[in-house]
Formats: structure tokens, C-alpha cells, sequence
């Protein structure tokens, strides 16, 4: 059937509201128990009545809920025009909730109350499932899920004639929160014919308040104000969305080359002062601008006189500013030991030698990534040319030695490394694509 929902034309028709003290229905929500809504409307305030609609169409909206809990009432607000007796109570079709996830179309349904009986000049609200009040609602959300609350009309609206509908406050619709669906069209984006956020509701029990939080690298999440508090953030106060804050750019210290450091910048801003970002949070009382120090290597070798950078390109552990290379200070390195019978164990070269076994050289493990059973670094690799269980820089000597027979591989299956059972200059470029992966 064909209807209309123009807002601003005389169909719409401004009324003020006296809320009663306590909701109809049912009772108010309790401490613990916070209302989720769009709206803006506020006792007394002014509304619009929306209309007109057929059966089986819905209006609703799309909310958020603010903390771990469980939806426990939902709130429909009705309202009949100026000029007109109150009409009687009208029983509608059914009241939904529906997964939020995506928009103007919910998702799943998760609750259903059928039949919602409502009165003109109130907030509707509703605790139970059932009409004898047995069925208590009980949705459980998470903090941030957004969920839909619509009404099902059972009963065309003539709002011009003086038939009650829902309404709507008057300070602008937020996109991605009002939904229709129309018949015939289907689920849209109410936005698209009002100009104001329906006026329903939903009623969370709150675990614990959550809002949004600041994090010190600049970025928001919904969560407590203990959990802001611990990740080192700014608590932005309950129920507050992290789509409504504008969280700070985070600063730290930044350090110039030729000594000086300055705290408090941000990251552009040290950038165009030709520093370096010692990242958020971070302080010129307690960083070193340009360490440099010592680095073990992976075959317990040092080096020294490398910065932090320079070490982890080297594949090193950095010792720490001002730190020198000594005896004691890099740790032997570990690699795999193989043995006869397959077993492998991460080992020093010194303690795989005493045991008998075959050490695969410094970061080799015993991780069998072909799932044969056998550790891979004690498998035979062609292209492993100095049979040292790593297919690296110092294979490409004996590779050249082995191709221009002036070498001998150092087990049967070393150089033949396309598998072709001779050692030519086809095996070049298979070589160098495992030497460069």
C-alpha cells in the first residue's frame, strides 16, 4: 500500500509530552541498568510523529551497547496528534531484536515480544516476553555490539486522522542509526525520509560501565576505566563511543643528530624537524638518543660499535649502549646436532661434537617443516654446498668449485640442485633461487 512519511509537511504534527513518573508497563531501570537510545528527546520536550505506516512494516533503530551485559527492556515511544482524543491503547504485531552488524538490513533475530500492547503519551517499556510476564527478556551483548530494536506495526497509521504512531526528536537523524522496512521496498536507511532519531529504546544491565578510551598511539577502544587505566590511556567517561572522540595525536621524545632531544612531540612533528621519533609515551629522562654497543651474532661472534638498527640487520642481539664486545658476553651458539638415527637436539657445536652427532651450524633447529618425520636441518639439501645445515652466502664458493670441477661435494646428494641427476649450468638458477628465497 502506498504511503507517505514526510516530516516536514502537515502530517507531522509537534507535541509536547508529560512523562509519568515511573514507565508504563513495567518498572524503570534500575541502578545498575543503563538506556541505550539515538534520540535526544527529553521529558517535556517537543516530538514529531512519524507516519504513516502499513502492516507488517517496521520502524527501528540501531543501536550500541555500552558495556558487557544483557538487554533487559526495550522502549517504544507512542504518541497520538494535537486536536485529537487519545485513542485507545493499540496492540501491535511484535517487537524485534536483531543483530547489528550490518546496516540499514539486520542480521539474525534474538529476541521476540509479540503483541506489544501500546499507550499514547508514553515511553512504552517493556521486561517480558510473554503477556503473562513469565518470560523475562534476556539478550546478552557485548561492549560496542550494536544491535537493532524495531517495531512491527499490526495496524495502519493515519496519523492526520489521529491514530498514534512512534516519533521522532528534531535535531537531525544519524546516519547508520534509523531503519525502515517499507512495504513494497524492503530494509533502508530511515535517514532517507526523516530528519530527527526515532524515539526507541533499549534498557542494558550492565557487568561493568565501559566508554572510550584513548590509548597512548593515538587510537580508541571501548573499554573500563580500569582497563584504560592499566593500558596507560585516557578514560573518556561511561557509555561514551569512540565514532564521538577525537582521541589525541600521541607524542613522545624525538632526537637530533648532534645531540638534543626534545620531549612532547608528535610524530610529524619531530619528522619535519629533521629528528628521530622515539615513539608514544616515550621520554628524554629515560631513552638514550643513537645508542651504540655491542652485537652477538648468531655464531657467537661480536661486534662492536653498532647501533640497535645496525645489529638487527646483522641478525644480532644488541647489548645495550655503551657495551663492548668480551669473551663472556655473546653466549655459544645453539644449533641442531643430527645423529644416525634421525634424532635431533638443539645443541652448541662443543656438545654436539661429545656426543657423537652432527652439528648443522649457528640458528640451524630441529623443526620438521615437511612433516616427514625428520628434522629438516638434518636432511640432505643439494643446494647446501659446505654442508653446514644452512643454505647461505658461504655455499657460493663451493657451488662455483663443484661446477667448474674444482671441487668435490661434500656428500652424495650436494650441487645436483634441480634433481636431474648431473651437476651442470642448469643448476645455477635453481641455486640461486634457494640462495635467494
Amino acid at each position: 500500500m502506498a504511503h507517505s512519511r514526510r516530516p516536514q509537511s502537515g502530517q507531522s504534527i509537534l507535541q509536547r509530552l508529560a512523562f509519568p513518573a515511573i514507565c508504563l508497563l513495567a518498572p524503570c531501570a534500575l541502578a545498575q541498568e543503563i538506556t541505550v537510545k539515538n534520540d535526544s528527546f527529553v521529558n517535556e520536550g517537543p516530538a514529531v510523529i512519524v507516519g504513516d505506516f502499513a502492516a507488517g512494516e517496521h520502524a527501528g533503530v540501531r543501536l550500541t551497547s555500552p558495556c558487557d551485559g544483557v538487554i533487559v527492556a526495550v522502549q517504544i515511544g507512542w504518541l497520538h496528534g494535537d486536536g485529537f482524543p487519545p485513542p485507545d491503547p493499540s496492540v501491535e504485531r511484535a517487537i524485534h531484536i536483531f543483530d547489528g552488524d550490518t546496516f540499514p538490513q539486520p542480521g539474525s533475530e534474538l529476541a521476540l515480544l509479540q503483541a506489544p500492547l501500546l499507550v499514547t503519551g508514553f515511553l512504552n517499556e517493556f521486561r517480558y516476553l510473554d503477556e503473562n510476564n513469565q518470560v523475562p527478556l534476556n539478550v546478552p551483548v557485548t561492549a560496542g555490539q550494536r544491535f537493532y530494536v524495531t517495531l512491527e506495526f499490526d495496524n495502519p497509521t493515519n496519523i492526520m486522522a489521529g491514530t498514534a504512531s512512534v516519533f521522532r526528536d528534531l535535531d537531525g537523524c544519524q546516519n547508520g542509526k534509523n531503519t525502515l522496512f517499507a512495504i513494497p521496498g524492503g530494509w533502508t536507511n530511515f535517514c532517507v525520509f526523516l530528519v530527527g532519531d526515532l524515539v526507541i529504546r533499549a534498557v542494558v544491565n550492565c557487568e561493568g560501565l565501559s566508554g572510550a578510551c584513548c590509548l597512548p598511539d593515538g587510537s580508541c577502544e571501548i573499554i573500563t576505566q580500569s582497563e584504560c587505566t592499566a593500558a596507560g590511556g585516557v578514560y573518556q567517561g561511561d557509555l561514551t563511543d569512540c565514532d564521538d572522540v577525537d582521541c589525541p595525536e600521541p607524542t613522545g621524545a624525538c632526537c637530533f643528530e648532534g645531540g638534543g632531544c626534545v620531549d612532547n612531540l608528535t610524530e610529524a612533528q619531530c619528522t619535519g624537524a629533521q629528528g628521530f621519533w622515539q615513539g608514544p609515551g616515550s621520554d628524554c629522562d629515560e631513552i638514550t638518543c643513537f645508542p651504540i654497543g655491542a652485537c652477538c651474532l648468531l655464531d657467537g661472534t661480536c661486534v662492536d660499535d653498532v647501533s640497535p638498527e645496525e645489529c638487527e640487520t646483522l641478525g644480532g642481539v644488541f647489548q645495550g649502549d655503551g657495551s663492548v664486545c668480551a669473551p663472556e658476553l655473546c653466549p655459544e651458539p645453539i644449533g641442531a646436532c643430527c645423529f644416525d638415527d634421525g634424532f635431533c637436539l638443539p645443541l652448541t657445536e662443543g656438545d654436539c661434537g661429545q656426543a657423537n652427532g652432527a652439528w648443522m651450524g649457528p640458528g640451524s633447529d630441529c623443526s620438521d617443516n615437511n612433516g616427514n618425520g625428520n628434522a629438516d636441518a638434518c636432511e640432505c639439501d643439494p643446494a647446501d654446498m659446505n654442508c653446514d645445515g644452512l643454505v647461505d652466502a658461504f655455499d657460493i664458493e663451493p657451488f662455483l668449485e663443484i661446477l667448474f670441477e674444482k671441487g668435490a661435494p661434500c656428500d652424495d646428494c650436494t650441487a645436483d640442485v634441480n634433481g636431474d641427476g648431473e651437476i651442470n649450468a642448469f643448476d645455477i638458477e635453481p641455486f640461486l633461487e634457494r640462495l635467494f628465497p
